[in-house]
């Protein structure tokens, strides 16, 4: 008697996994990120942040009102965070930072002016204040907090626009300033890339990102980006590169090289090598001796070259006419070759063959083995077919 078979469980449907991994990715969001931050950078943040506000406070003290108004404003503490922790984002920029901030509390002035309810005057000092800050390009998150405490309290007296605020401000702007370069941080942080005459393509990438390509991608983005213009450009560049050695780094001469490669010998006739090129289809012969070493090569563009100087025939003629007269039937190919030629090793890496063909303008690279015997060839239409189904740029279907 035969036991009975136990059910199985019940299988997912590819709808419900799929749903689930979107939930658990979007659950994601909500955890703490990754920290790229070592600990003396860390020390760096801390102790710039701690040192700037209790010296913007000593000024603020000696040189600040001493009735009612504050000397220190709480939304100082957040400036001091983005000066000292991110001192190259747009937003910890000294016209942010400054003009942000004093057009932010100008804004909850006015709430204050125009609604006497502190809570819809403080809803609209914010509204104001991000409105103007985005409008003037000068966006500083602690701005919108010093809108909102503006109109919370209710200050009506305009001159604490500039006694103790515009004070605050310009103390923590020049401290944060000489801090950050002491400790090797470049401030105010160029916000602009390079003009495009001034910027060189990276070798070690085939795609240069321009500021027109930059440009049009934030257009499309149409959104605020805590990361400067230079630094965003700077950190493509280096992802271009990174990506591209990743891709094509590992890409031997053997993988993209053309074999069994067609070859000629010097003592080979010119009529024999012009047909074996139009056999074959190609455009370039290795010239090899006895043990298959590279000792030179010919091309097309060779033949052709010597049969308009050899024979006064019509253009689409010559190159048959010449290599088939009697006279030039002993013309030998070792006479017509191009003796130094450039060759690459068959583990020879596809990147450094991109300099070879740049610098010396080829079009045809004989490859061969460690004993030096061909083995391949590699042509400008082979190194290109690689780069392009390396790069696997995706299209653009808008």
């Amino acid at each position: 008697m035969s036991s009975a078979r136990p059910p199985s469980p019940p299988r997912s449907s590819p709808g419900t996994t799929s749903r689930r991994a979107r939930l658990q990715l979007w659950w994601r969001n909500f955890l703490p990120s990754a920290a790229h931050v070592n600990g003396l950078e860390l020390a760096r943040m801390v102790v710039g942040a701690m040192v700037v506000l209790w010296l913007t406070g000593l000024a603020s003290q000696t040189w600040g009102q001493h009735d009612h108004t504050p000397w220190l404003f709480a939304a100082m503490g957040a400036s001091a965070l983005l000066l000292i922790g991110t001192p190259s984002s747009p937003m910890a920029q000294p016209w942010p930072v400054i003009g942000g901030s004093l057009l932010s509390a100008l804004a909850g002035w006015v709430a204050v002016l125009v609604f006497p309810d502190p809570l819809l005057a403080a809803a609209v000092a914010v509204g104001l204040a991000i409105m103007v800050m985005v409008v003037l390009r000068c966006l500083h998150p602690p701005g919108a907090a010093l809108a909102m405490w503006m109109a919370i309290q209710g200050w009506h007296d305009v001159s604490i626009l500039l006694n103790p605020v515009a004070l605050n401000l310009v103390v923590l702007v020049l401290l944060a300033t000489a801090y950050n370069r002491m400790t090797g941080k470049r401030y105010p942080a160029p916000q602009h890339s390079q003009k495009p005459q001034a910027v060189q393509p990276s070798r070690a990438s085939s795609a240069h990102i321009e500021g027109g390509d930059l440009d049009e991608a934030l257009a499309r983005f149409n959104g605020v980006l805590d990361v400067s213009r230079a630094d965003l450009e700077a950190l493509l560049q280096g992802a271009s590169q990174a990506a591209f050695k990743r891709t094509l780094g590992n890409v031997r001469c053997e993988d993209v090289m053309s074999h069994p490669v067609h070859a000629t010998r010097p003592e080979s006739s010119i009529k024999d090598a012009w047909s074996l090129m139009q056999q074959h289809r190609v455009k370039a012969l290795p010239v090899v001796d006895a043990a298959q070493r590279v000792v030179g090569i010919i091309t097309a563009t060779d033949l052709l070259n010597h049969a308009l100087t050899a024979t006064p025939a019509a253009l689409s003629s010559k190159l048959k006419h010449w290599v088939l007269r009697k006279k030039d039937a002993g013309q030998l190919v070792g006479d017509l070759m191009t003796a130094e030629v450039s060759q690459v090793g068959s583990y020879d890496r596809m990147v450094d063959l991109i300099a070879v063909f740049s610098r010396a303008k080829l079009h045809h690279v004989p490859v061969v083995n460690q004993q030096g015997k061909l083995v391949g060839i590699i042509s400008q239409t082979d190194l290109m077919r690689e780069m392009a189904a390396a790069l696997s740029l995706p299209r653009d279907d808008a």
